[in-house]
């Protein structure tokens, strides 16, 4: 039994991802972070200030942050809120003509400055 159970441990946090019911008027991004599914959802509020959930691990994290105009779409800094190893900030870019995200994230916590590159692709929840 032990075993059957592990092996179903990587699709219920695959699944998990994701799972939380959808703001119809966020968009959701979603591709591979360190090896694991992650998925961020944008909500914008006005011209400049930004929300979202980024859901990564079992993880479902809210952040806020600013958007400014580019020259291929628009560039985001959007923290998490909370304290600890598991939230940072996501710095990124969504390529408007090639409709992806091109960004890295920081964990905040001073004693675990782990840095991640990431590339996510629009995620419609089908």
């Amino acid at each position: 039994m032990k075993v059957s159970t592990l092996a179903l441990l990587p699709a219920l946090l695959f699944c998990s991802c994701g799972s939380a019911p959808r703001d119809p008027d966020a968009t959701y991004f979603s591709g591979d972070f360190a090896g694991s599914p992650l998925l961020l959802s944008i909500k914008q509020l006005d011209d400049s200030t930004v929300k979202g959930e980024s859901d990564h691990k079992g993880q479902h994290l809210e952040m806020s942050g600013k958007r400014h105009s580019s020259e291929r779409g628009y560039v985001y800094t959007m923290r998490e809120i909370g304290q600890g190893r598991f939230s940072g900030v996501y710095e990124f870019e969504w390529d408007t003509t090639a409709n992806m995200i091109f960004g890295s994230w920081v964990s905040i916590d001073s004693s675990s400055r782990t840095g991640v590159m990431y590339t996510l692709k629009p995620d419609s929840g089908k």
